[in-house]
């Protein structure tokens, strides 16, 4: 029987108050880019990167630019997910996020994947159906607009893009004054009980995913922990694990890249797919989106409405999937980071240069890419088909034209509130304190 404790840090205990820094995080971090130095993975990259230029993507001027931006957040994904895939020794990892971290002597230069959002604090952790756990958690003050709660199917460690096997949403999580609450997981059925996530047979994914509506919200804090469940797996070494992540990077990256290829069934560009309600994820969220292609002198201007959801953001990101980093650019906007049309709509609109729209998406100088819309948390009464009202491709010198009536403008001195905003608020999420 497996033991019963605690794979992170205590909740509150430690020196840090920062829920994001635990002593599994540092060290994960530091194995991670041990093993991404090594040999063995670096040859594999050399062979990653053959398969991207023989892509369509690596064709065209913007897809040469990124791609190895791309393949190296790719590269960090997949060795994230293989270092951390031990379900005996579950340990929640801070990832999916494409911004470099510096601190604690190293600099973590971000892994993602799909369109990641900046708006999210994404930790995963690997289960399995055999070991029966427990979850705790403390909601941060304030709290993020929606915490979700996702386990998926996991094939080797490897990051996919799964159905949803068990799902809680912050809203149905029971906690107590302090917002403290407990998770149970095992293939026992709920049967009635709060706070139960349900596993199946096999190698599985926890993903705990924070939505910021406002980046001053705080991450929740967790510990998870095994308690009941065979014995403790042997331990892999630095040098097993390059091996293992050398011998699977080329797979991941063919995942990746088909995944870019087929999704939302390639749309046309500067059309809007959806909104889609995924289902499929579990229900947590609606989303909607698509690819762009512009001249410097055009906007792609997207009008919707919040549909009363608690997060609502808007993210671009470049052909392969990967978003730019997020600090210095608006390359995305959530609720608090918007500014309301007269008839309480919002109008995005996504360009290479500043239109002086105040919701402006600034494409960090791509000219193709994709764009995705999500709502979390929407009301009950939400009419799903009323959230994107319309979509329009026009000429910057025309842009009056697709923007409503007294839609809300920029000057100079917002373009550097909202930078230096951006800048404050997102250093909080790697702040020792």
């Amino acid at each position: 029987m497996a033991n019963g404790k605690s794979s992170e840090a205590v909740l509150g205990a430690g020196p840090w108050s920062n829920p994001l820094i635990t002593p599994e995080q540092i060290e994960l971090e530091k194995l991670t880019l041990a093993v991404a130095a090594s040999p063995a993975v670096r040859q594999a990259r050399e062979q990653a990167r053959a398969l991207l230029l023989e892509d369509a993507t690596a064709n065209t001027a913007d897809g040469a630019a990124s791609l190895d931006r791309a393949l190296d957040q790719w590269l960090i994904a997949q060795v994230v997910a293989t270092v951390n895939n031990d379900p005996s020794r579950p340990k929640l990892f801070w990832a999916i996020d494409n911004t470099p971290r510096h601190w604690f002597g190293h600099v973590f230069p971000g892994g993602a994947v799909a369109i990641d959002n900046p708006d999210n604090v994404n930790r995963t952790a690997a289960l399995d159906g055999r070991w029966s756990y427990v979850l705790e958690g403390k909601f941060g003050k304030p709290a993020a607009a929606q915490t979700s709660f996702n386990v998926t199917g996991a094939k080797g460690g490897q990051l996919r893009w799964g159905d949803a096997i068990a799902t809680l949403i912050n809203h149905a999580i029971v906690t107590d004054a302090d917002g403290r609450f407990s998770v149970t997981l095992d293939q026992t059925p709920a049967n009635g009980r709060s706070n139960h996530l349900q596993l199946v047979d096999g190698p599985l994914t926890l993903a705990v995913r924070d939505s910021h509506s406002d980046w001053r919200q705080q991450p929740t804090a967790f510990t998870l922990r095994v308690v009941a469940g065979p014995e403790l797996l042997a331990q892999k070494s630095e040098q097993e694990l390059a091996e293992e992540s050398a011998a699977g990077l080329v797979e991941f990256v063919k995942y990746w890249v088909a995944f870019k290829n087929t999704f939302w069934n390639t749309p046309p560009y500067n059309e809007m797919v959806g909104p889609n309600f995924r289902r499929a994820e579990g229900g947590w969220g609606t989303q909607a989106g698509g690819r762009f292609l512009l001249e410097a002198d055009e906007a792609l201007v997207i009008t919707t409405t919040s549909g009363g959801a608690e997060y609502t953001g808007f993210q671009i990101s470049d052909a392969w999937t990967i978003s730019p980093t997020p600090i210095y650019l608006t390359t995305s906007r959530n609720l608090t980071q918007l500014h309301a049309n007269p008839d309480g709509s919002y109008s995005y609109v996504v360009s290479l240069v500043d239109p002086g729209a105040a919701n402006w998406i600034d494409t960090a100088g791509l000219h193709d890419g994709w764009f995705m819309l999500r709502w979390q948390n929407l009301s009950a009464d939400a009419d799903g088909a009323e959230l994107v009202k319309s979509t329009r491709v026009v000429k910057l010198a025309e842009l009056h034209t697709a923007l409503p009536a007294n839609s809300p403008q920029a000057d100079v001195k917002l373009r550097q509130r909202e930078t230096l905003d951006r800048i404050a608020q997102h250093k909080t999420r790697s702040a020792k304190v």
